[in-house]
């Protein structure tokens, strides 16, 4: 391709090659594009948006903490642009990120997930998904977020409605959406709903992998067959849809109590979950469980530093994302 070609499709640098239409239109970009002497090259490969789902049919596992903290560090350690989707009516994953101040003034402007699905329901369009997108929360550079709001919970069961309304499957909704914009980022990553309804089905539509966080106890243990079998029969039925387990967390370990090490020693020698096991685990910690006092992920919460625990901590949540980031480029192998 010449230079000709490349001012037709509106490429004149590396930021235009990033936004350009050719290059949202194919969902892939390179980190490193350059236009030089009339030609376009890449420095490393072209990469894919990933976009993994995190889900538990279990609440209370540390399923948002684990997803807004790995999303932070991918952020901030490793300046990967990074979307978080709370799609989960509790909104915990919003508020982890932005003030409920924020979160309330953009409910009262019509710009989260609700009123995606809402102005299907109801032929409108308040939801811009370019408008809705919040960038840099937190104060971390190339971290967005697509809140949630508590409103989701009053529409969940009449999304289905959506398919006889509109000219789009009820599970193809939130995928609709994210194709205008999913090229603008490394990891897109989806807090999920503690059920397998229509909104989580969303999510797992239009996901690549999924990771399971999880408490080791004996109730945890049980629903993880659970998850398995019914995103297996969803891949079976939905054939555009390629989803793949790519982990398993441990959550909230306490390593004073023998059940714990039990049942993480009986996951971690399942023939088909021991490669998938996640050697890093997130503990109870003080500082976890404060830093959304402040809004904020545990990377820069002032709660969360002011902990006596927030060193070891902010280590082992890098540790996690390291092995998480391992786990996703193994799979994309």
């Amino acid at each position: 391709m010449d230079q000709e070609v490349y001012e037709i499709l509106g490429i004149t640098d590396n930021e235009h090659f990033r936004e350009s239409e050719l290059v949202k239109s194919l969902g892939i970009y390179g980190r490193n594009g350059i236009i030089d002497s009339g030609e376009l090259y890449i420095e490393g490969d072209l990469k894919m948006t990933k976009i993994v789902s995190f889900i538990n049919l279990k609440g209370g596992v540390g399923k948002t903490t684990v997803t807004v903290n790995i999303a932070s560090i991918l952020a901030q350690k490793y300046g990967y642009k990074v979307l978080v989707v709370d799609l989960d009516p509790q909104t915990n994953a919003t508020v982890s990120l932005i003030s409920q101040e924020h979160w309330q003034e953009r409910s009262r402007a019509k710009q989260t997930l609700y009123d995606m699905f809402y102005d299907l329901l109801h032929n409108e369009k308040n939801f811009n998904i370019n408008s809705a997108i919040l960038k840099n929360v937190s104060d971390i550079d190339n971290l967005a977020l697509l809140p949630s709001s508590l409103d989701l919970v009053q529409i969940q069961d009449n999304i289905p409605e959506i398919s006889n309304k509109e000219y789009i499957n009820f599970v193809d909704v939130l995928a609709n959406q994210l194709e205008r914009v999913k090229a603008q980022y490394d990891y897109i990553l989806i807090d999920c709903p503690p059920n397998l309804g229509a909104i989580t089905l969303n999510g797992i539509n239009i996901s690549d992998y999924y990771i399971i966080p999880t408490v080791p106890d004996i109730l945890s243990k049980i629903g993880i067959n659970l998850i398995l079998n019914r995103i297996d029969q969803f891949v079976e039925k939905k054939h555009s849809c390629n989803i793949k387990l790519a982990g398993l967390i441990f959550t909230k370990v306490d390593t004073r109590t023998n059940l714990h090490a039990s049942t993480k020693r009986e996951l971690r020698d399942t023939e088909e979950l021991e490669a998938l096991v996640f050697e890093n685990e997130m503990p109870t910690r003080i500082s976890i469980a404060e830093a959304p006092v402040d809004s904020r992920p545990h990377v820069n919460s002032s709660t969360a530093r002011s902990k006596s625990d927030y060193r070891a901590t902010h280590q082992l949540i890098v540790d996690i994302t390291d092995e998480f980031i391992e786990k996703i480029e193994a799979m994309e192998e």
